[in-house]
């Protein structure tokens, strides 16, 4: 296959990506906010608490998602000038999500609504019931059969909800509930200003970035790059970066909010966002760095234990058990596990209560949750959504979940390597690379193109990184030769020849000269 026939495949596949989800769409393509179930009933009962002072908490979650939907929602209501509430619940203290636990930080207002979580707190809302408490669920997590009894349930994904695109994140969830409040409250709200929140949480929340996620996501990081917030300016000036793309938010700055949450308190990264000023962004930022610091080498830790604690490598979804593992670090190790085995992974850790709990995540194409729902009766909790769970189950237990998951099948049809296409060393040129950037951003259902190729020589291999961490290597193949970057390889190539090597392409700009890298898997 010559050049030109190899490009015009490459953008024939990248394109029908898209034409088999509803196509390329834009800002202009967003369903209008009444189409989700209850957002009418929850915006009147909103308008009222406010005409009457009632007092209002918004309750989120530990995670990117759930901290950039409980700032959106506060930042809305101090714009229109009413005074709020928010209580984000500790993973170590209180759990996850609005459960009876937290009933001593939420009694005594009149009006509760959970952003990113509640889909299934049916015992918080019977107790929300018993104290005259109305309690409206913004979720975007899978229902389970019994719904709470909640005042207004807005969750695209439950049942008879006409809001179109199931598969979006819950700070999209709450900017939603804030343009229907806009139009309640007849504010001028600047809803493109919260668009960089919403790209943020989108990717951090491995969203699918097809449909209006692709939307969202392109419109948020201009508006991101543009912004002057002091977080962002402190980012930018952290990261050494001059704008944002979806891979500086997914390889740095999601790790960077969610280890707060992981680590600490999310209210460390809600402090952080809501900083009003560059000197208050830097101090927040730097607790984040220290804190992110610390996550890096308890992951580290725990990722070497796991390896050694594998309880059935037969099993198509990969189960790893421990004891007083940190619990905010499981799933990201299971997101390690997952990509060194190419499999899902559980990681499961012991409490000193004797409890099993852990996270799981999952590989492109096979949905955790649903494989794990058949299973849900030999665990105390369970929820997540198709790439991400987080459950837990009781010692006598274990056995019986784990031989369980041997019947769960996986297409072995499916490419675990996720190569994109084999290409031929001499097609590779700025024609191709402006080909893929027309469809950035790359995530979650748009992966970036992995290549592959044969017969590539190894020119020279050095150590780079702060650690000596990453390889540094010139490929080779007739007239073509570009450098190529290998991040914390696990087994670094040397100088030779004839070698089959996977990569994606990508930009570098050095001294004012833009040349094209590989990015080596």
């Amino acid at each position: 296959m010559n050049k030109i026939s190899q490009i015009e495949e490459i953008e024939s596949i990248l394109k029908n990506r898209f034409e088999k989800n509803g196509g390329i769409l834009s800002l202009s393509n967003l369903p209008f906010p009444n189409t989700f179930k209850d957002m009418n009933k929850a915006c009147k009962r909103i308008a009222s608490a406010i005409d009457n002072k009632e007092k209002i908490i918004i309750v989120g979650d530990y995670d990117v998602d759930g901290v950039i939907s409980t700032y959106i929602l506060v930042d809305f209501f101090n714009f229109i000038g009413f005074n709020v509430d928010s209580f984000i619940p500790n993973r170590f203290e209180h759990g996850y999500g609005i459960s009876l636990e937290i009933t001593d930080f939420v009694k005594g207002y009149d009006l509760i609504i959970s952003v990113d979580n509640g889909i299934t707190a049916v015992p918080f809302a019977l107790w929300c019931k018993e104290e005259g408490i109305d309690l409206i669920i913004t979720d975007h997590h899978t229902p389970k059969e019994t719904l709470p009894d909640a005042y207004a349930i807005i969750d695209p994904k439950q049942n008879e909800c006409g809001f179109i695109y199931p598969d979006i994140c819950g700070a999209f969830v709450a900017w939603y509930l804030i343009s229907a409040l806009k139009q309640e409250l007849k504010t001028d709200t600047d809803l493109k200003s919260y668009l960089p929140y919403v790209a943020i949480a989108t990717i951090a929340d491995v969203m699918p970035l097809i449909h209006i996620n692709r939307a969202v996501v392109i419109a948020g990081l201009k508006e991101l790059n543009a912004s002057a917030n002091p977080a962002f300016a402190a980012l930018k000036d952290h990261l050494k970066i001059t704008e944002f793309k979806s891979t500086t938010i997914s390889f740095w700055v999601a790790p960077l909010l969610n280890s707060a949450g992981r680590m600490d308190d999310a209210s460390l990264a809600l402090k952080f966002l809501q900083s009003s000023s560059s000197m208050e962004a830097a101090q927040n930022l730097l607790s984040l760095v220290n804190t992110n610091e610390k996550r890096k080498t308890i992951q580290n830790d725990i990722c070497s234990k796991a390896s050694k604690n594998l309880l059935n490598a037969k099993d198509n979804v990969l189960v790893f058990v421990g004891s007083d593992w940190h619990e905010g670090i499981l799933g990201i190790v299971s997101s390690t596990m997952t990509e060194k085995y190419k499999k899902p992974t559980i990681i499961l850790s012991f409490t000193q209560e004797g409890v099993l709990k852990g996270s799981g995540r999952s590989i492109d194409g096979f949905n955790l949750f649903e494989a794990i729902t058949s299973k849900s009766h030999f665990l105390d909790k369970f929820g997540g959504h198709a790439m991400a769970i987080g459950l837990s189950l009781k010692k006598e237990n274990l056995v019986n979940f784990v031989s369980s998951l041997q019947d769960i099948e996986i297409d072995e049809s499916f490419d675990i390597n996720n190569t994109f296409f084999k290409i031929d060393f001499e097609t590779i040129d700025f024609e191709l690379y402006n080909i893929l950037e027309k469809y950035e951003p790359y995530g979650e259902a748009n992966p970036k193109p992995l290549f592959e190729c044969d017969d590539l020589d190894i020119i020279s291999s050095n150590s780079i990184g702060k650690n000596s961490e990453h390889r540094k290597y010139l490929i080779s193949k007739g007239n073509a030769t570009f450098e190529a970057v290998h991040f914390n390889p696990i087994k670094p190539l040397d100088v030779s020849i004839n070698n089959n090597i996977r990569f994606m392409l990508d930009k570098n700009n050095f001294r004012n000269q833009e040349k094209l890298q590989l990015i080596i898997i």
